[in-house]
């Protein structure tokens, strides 16, 4: 039996249904017509880090130890980088599997793990090499498929102007994946293929609905339909880490958190710059018009880079940390939802956490609208060893919301600036295939649960760590996987050694947005 996962980063049906209906993608229509659809839940907050491991672990981010892009560290007194492979504590459920495996473009799963068959890692990281194991893999890719793991001009997508050359790059991107896929599954090797197209929600992000956005749908769907043909594929899967909404209001969490007295922060290198006029906006895209960009980011000083202010002042990235007064505060937010408080005992943590908590719920915007559809305690949300680690509040923002994670603004809400599209917590899922109940109604779908049921699917033992459930309703009454009891085994954790890979993951998030 051969299994196709196809990930795509951010699909929604919210966004898709009515290009469905009119016609446009008529595969789509094929696969929720004869297979089971449904909205599916992400863990929050509902980003690529970490939800991709969730997905690839079946574990939520209590046991994988990572909770966003960035991680503050309130005894070291730092924000920093938490998405390379090695910071995950966990296990791809593809290991579990007898055969072996083709895993192409798994957003944060760089550096490569050994694995029985292929690992093609995607991004952040892999900025230049060493992204595939085995290490031969890659000039094979690169030679047959002009094969890339990011566009070379990120830092020309602009919300404002669709018309730009990275726009290309990404549907040539998205065409690659799809060749990999089909020479992958024609060889007839694996088990189980899973491959992700992560730039569709780059798209979506920068231009949401727009043209620019529906042709790359286009595309993907003339693809699937090409892959529904090929005689190799006996079950086939589409899921996303998350789903898409258009952004109406951006909330600033952190600007909230410092004019209700929970954030104090401190001059620094970044307001000297601004004062100077040596902005983000100003230098990146010349010395990208230029061809520089790369080198730039290499020969000047990482401090520098980190501390560049953006148009407004506002500081991103790990030199947040540079500028939060880590005696005075209570409380530091990521973007996207995940809030830190700082605090010297359990009691004042909790105190903190509960008038936090108080203050955020019910908060609307400036017309009226619900900022968040759920305020959480951190230990409501997760639960694992790494629990602790984690956010103590977290934001379930509500639809039409994006929480920048900046510090330095002045206004609490803004317009829409370098996004259109924003996350939410509502993904999709289409199963597919011979053992497949096209009548199945998935409610409750969640992306914890599609690791146990590919497993349950093939026969394989369920590792008891995973948080998900083997979805019975998924299969048709009549199939062997309905009639089969569920078996569960312990699992051994751990990943593969890295190297350090903190500068360029930072600079890459930066480019996409995520990094505010």
């Amino acid at each position: 039996m051969t299994t196709v996962v196809l990930g795509l980063d951010g699909s929604c049906f919210e966004l898709i249904q009515p290009w469905i209906d009119d016609g446009t993608l008529p595969t789509f229509s094929r696969l929720t017509d004869e297979g089971a659809a449904a909205d599916m839940q992400s863990c929050l907050p509902p980003v690529t880090c970490p939800n991709w491991q969730c997905y690839a672990t079946g574990t939520n981010p209590g046991k994988l130890g990572v909770f966003w892009w960035e991680a503050v560290d309130e005894d070291e007194r730092k924000i920093e980088n938490r998405s390379a492979a090695t910071d995950f504590d966990g296990t791809h459920y593809w290991r579990f599997l007898d055969g072996a495996a083709a895993v192409v473009n798994l957003p944060t799963s760089y550096p490569p793990s050994e694995v029985e068959g292929i690992h093609v890692a995607g991004g952040p990281g892999a900025e230049q090499t060493g992204y595939t194991y085995p290490e031969s893999l890659e000039e094979e890719l690169e030679e047959k498929y002009d094969y890339a793991v990011h566009p070379k001009k990120m830092s020309l997508l602009s919300g404002d102007d669709s018309n730009n050359e990275c726009v290309p790059e990404i549907y040539e991107l998205i065409d690659s994946r799809f060749d990999v896929l089909e020479d992958e599954l024609e060889n007839g090797e694996y088990e189980l293929v899973h491959v992700t197209v992560f730039y569709l929600n780059v798209l979506q992000h920068f231009y949401w609905n727009m043209d620019v956005v529906k042709r790359a749908w286009e595309k993907i769907d003339e693809r699937v339909s090409r892959l529904l043909e090929m005689d190799e594929l006996d079950h086939f899967f589409v899921m996303s880490d998350h789903g898409s909404n258009e952004i109406e209001t951006t909330f600033r969490i952190n600007t909230w958190l410092e004019q209700h007295g929970y954030l104090q922060t401190e001059s620094g290198v970044s307001d000297y710059l601004h004062k100077a006029g040596i902005t983000q906006e100003r230098v990146r895209p010349v010395l990208a018009k230029l061809g520089v960009e790369w080198w730039a980011r290499r020969l000047l000083p990482e401090r520098v880079q980190m501390l560049l202010p953006d148009e407004e002042g506002s500081v991103d990235k790990s030199a947040k940390g540079d500028v939060v007064d880590w005696e005075r505060s209570q409380a530091v937010a990521s973007g996207q939802g995940p809030v830190y408080v700082l605090a010297d005992s359990p009691t004042e943590r909790k105190r903190i956490v509960d008038k936090l908590i108080s203050d955020l719920e019910g908060l609307t915007d400036e017309e009226g609208n619900a900022v968040f559809d759920r305020v959480l305690c951190g230990e409501d949300v997760y639960n694992g060893s790494h629990a602790d680690r984690g956010p103590d509040v977290v934001l379930d923002q509500a639809a039409g919301v994006h929480i920048e994670g900046k510090i330095g603004n002045d206004g609490v809400f803004g317009e829409p600036s370098k996004w259109n599209g924003e996350n939410k917590d509502t993904g999709m899922f289409i199963g597919y295939g011979p053992d497949i109940d096209e009548t199945a109604v998935l409610s409750d779908m969640h992306i914890l649960d599609i690791a146990p049921t590919v497993l349950h699917l093939h026969g394989e033992d369920v590792p008891e760590r995973m948080d998900g459930e083997v979805r019975y309703d998924l299969f048709d009454a009549a199939s062997e996987p309905a009639n089969r009891d569920v078996s569960r085994i312990s699992s051994q954790v751990g990943g593969p050694d890295s190297q350090t890979i903190e500068r360029d993951v930072t600079d890459r998030l930066e480019d996409l947005g995520y990094m505010e």
